[in-house]
């Protein structure tokens, strides 16, 4: 508990300010002919996407979800329309993910996303019995998703077209779901340990990314001393970062239908 409480505090990421969508609640995903827009606001798009944020990344800036993902969700789903009309929306799930002080203060941050993202599916459900839900989270988010993946029920799951983690104090080398590492190595466990592997349902459907110098998803034999390094800051947001993360989330949505 002493490494955990010692070392939350580096599981901080700034946010940045992001554009509006082209979409307009209320009209059509694209006319009959004309291009499908990057990201729709339309409630029941065909594909919902539930972004996490990492620690105390503003829900005023990126959706509520953090530049990594925004950009990411943007990358995913500029790809994807080169073969498919699918529309896609992307929603910040508004949990605490400020940094916290103790280890029960950030399992309590964890939790609530979790309970938060789970009502979120539910409604989603209830509201739109087609759409298809994604999850998508960084750092401290990508823990959250990481935790309601392992304890959502076989019902739920069939509705999950993606479960994407990136950069989570959790990853589990030895899970047998994706991971992508951006050409190099990273043999570690996260920060916080190796979580529990995913459920064998998902392994079609999730994915973990982590960059080989980010210690927040891949904690070094010698351990780590030093203040939350610039690769698990700024590498995820990168626009040739983001275009390879969100080419390998289209891939995905692909195998599954969309």
């Amino acid at each position: 508990m002493k490494r955990i409480a010692a070392t939350l505090a580096l599981l901080v990421a700034a946010g940045c300010s992001s554009p509006s969508p082209a979409h307009e609640p209320g009209s059509p995903a694209a006319t009959k002919d004309g291009p499908v827009p990057v990201l729709v606001k339309t409630g029941c798009a065909d594909l919902v996407v539930l972004g996490l944020r990492g620690s105390d990344q503003s829900l005023d800036k990126n959706f509520g979800s953090g530049q990594e993902i925004l950009r990411t969700v943007r990358a995913m789903s500029t790809d994807l329309h080169r073969t498919s009309r699918t529309t896609v929306r992307l929603e910040g799930i508004p949990y605490r993910a400020e940094s916290a002080a103790s280890a029960a203060i950030y399992q309590a941050n964890i939790e609530d996303g979790v309970s938060r993202t789970r009502t979120r599916i539910a409604q989603l459900a209830r509201r739109c019995p087609h759409t298809r839900v994604a999850l998508v989270g960084f750092s401290q988010g990508a823990q959250a998703v990481h935790g309601l993946a392992i304890e959502l029920p076989a019902s739920t799951l069939r509705r999950v077209a993606l479960v994407a983690m990136i950069a989570d104090p959790r990853r589990n080398p030895d899970d047998t779901i994706a991971s992508w590492t951006y050409g190099k190595a990273a043999p570690g466990p996260g920060k916080l340990g190796a979580g529990t592997p995913l459920p064998g349902s998902l392994k079609e459907k999730a994915i973990t990314f982590c960059a080989t110098g980010d210690e927040i998803c891949n904690w070094p034999p010698g351990g780590y001393s030093g203040p939350l390094s610039q690769t698990h800051r700024h590498f995820y947001e990168t626009p040739a970062h983001s275009r390879s993360t969100g080419r390998q989330l289209a891939g995905i949505l692909r195998t599954n239908g969309l």
